[in-house]
């Protein structure tokens, strides 16, 4: 028998008493330092967000899998795939917490090998080690989850989830895991995920379910190791401190961006345009509109999306003429500088943004909505709307 058994909640020390009373004697009742920690680090979400790489008005979703086959990638493997196909790329960000158990079982190459698609079309993927999990608790909005303790960290910091795994067999009776999957909607592999995001559940009472003693645990932590050891404890406080600020999502990331599908609508001197990443695009298309029209950078290591692209991102000095030669299918090259030059031999010049891949769609969408391109029109991406001006150069 152990010296001591440390439990999160009075609800643990039920169980125990009920299926091992002979252990209750060693069982102590000392809180969650993790909980504890999550909850320290709430005030800081903006800073997580920025260090993740979340812009203004991004939403971060969280993909949490534990290990075994009843697990996200166990049971729904392609939740991820869709999540980066399905969601608008400019209002949507994701990242996959992944328990070590699945790295270390499957190992680093193996996990990234599978997700590599996903990879190029913008997934964050944190290392096991290290707590950037938790910083991406603080600055999600939504998280899709099974049966391990993420979904129920992440539920107890209010978030509304969904289920894409559950190990009925594997969670315990009357825990608070089981009181959570008894109140998350499943997720259904064959409805647009948009839509099931729109009504993922916040579970009220999450939070009281994962401790009974909120922000105290490494205080009573502490005591109980100074008492077992037989050493006077240190007189200094001892709470719980944020969790550090994670590394920058750029590093080891790609130069150029991810081919895209865009839907362009346009109503009047207003373009509205969502994106999303081309490669993991599978049979269900529900999300894409009628004609969506390819972009793709000029330098794209694989040539089926340079061929397929109707709007080619050029490299600083490259020739669009040479571009738009060689790749009979391209509407039109957008440069460095806002420079937009058509098949027909027309020249733009756009301002109000420094992405001239957006400048581009907008230009094919007014042509394909047969409304004069000059002038200046609002752009909507998401909930952000800005003021783009197209000008004709050499008349």
């Amino acid at each position: 028998m152990p010296d001591a058994i440390v439990l999160s909640h009075e609800e643990q020390l039920a169980r125990l008493d009920r299926d091992c009373p002979e252990a209750s004697p060693y069982a102590h009742v000392l809180g969650d330092p993790c909980a504890d920690q999550l909850a320290a680090s709430a005030p800081f979400r903006a800073e997580y967000r920025a260090a993740l790489g979340i812009r203004p008005g991004q939403k971060l979703l969280l993909i949490t899998s534990t290990w075994g086959p009843d697990s996200v990638l166990g049971s729904s493997f392609d939740v991820v795939r869709r999540a980066l196909a399905e969601l608008p790329y400019d209002e949507f960000r994701v990242l996959a917490a992944i328990h070590p158990n699945a790295w270390y079982g499957h190992g680093g190459w193996q996990i990234r090998t599978w997700l590599e698609p996903c990879l190029r079309a913008g997934l964050l993927l944190p290392p096991p080690a290290g707590d950037t999990w938790k910083a991406a608790l603080c600055a999600a909005d939504a998280y899709i989850g099974d049966h391990g303790s993420l979904s129920l960290y992440a539920a107890a910091r209010g978030l509304p989830g969904l289920l894409a795994g559950f190990g009925e067999d594997t969670v315990a009776p009357g825990s608070a895991m089981a009181w959570l999957g008894g109140r998350l909607p499943r997720l259904d592999p064959f409805a647009p995920l948009a839509g099931q995001l729109a009504r993922a559940v916040a579970v009220p009472g999450a939070a009281e379910r994962v401790t009974s003693r909120p922000g105290r645990s490494a205080a009573l932590l502490r005591a109980l190791c100074y008492r077992r050891l037989g050493l006077p404890e240190p007189p200094s406080d001892c709470v719980p401190r944020p969790v550090a600020v994670p590394p920058g999502p750029g590093a080891g990331r790609g130069p150029a961006g991810p081919p895209l599908y865009v839907d362009a609508a346009v109503a009047g001197r207003e373009v509205r345009l969502r994106r999303y990443p081309a490669e993991p695009q599978g049979h269900g298309t529900a999300h894409l509109g009628p004609d969506p029209h390819a972009v793709a950078d000029a330098a794209e290591p694989d040539p089926r999306w340079r061929g397929r692209a109707d709007v080619l991102l050029a490299r600083a000095g490259a020739d669009p003429a040479e571009l738009l030669a060689r790749y009979p299918g391209c509407a039109l090259v957008a440069g460095p500088g806002g420079r937009l030059v058509l098949r027909d031999g027309r020249e733009f010049a756009a301002s109000g943004t420094d992405d001239p891949a957006l400048a581009g769609s907008v230009l094919l969408a007014l042509l394909g909505a047969d409304a004069d391109p000059r002038g200046e029109v609002a752009l909507r991406v998401g909930d952000a709307v800005s003021a783009l001006r197209l000008t004709r150069l050499g008349g």
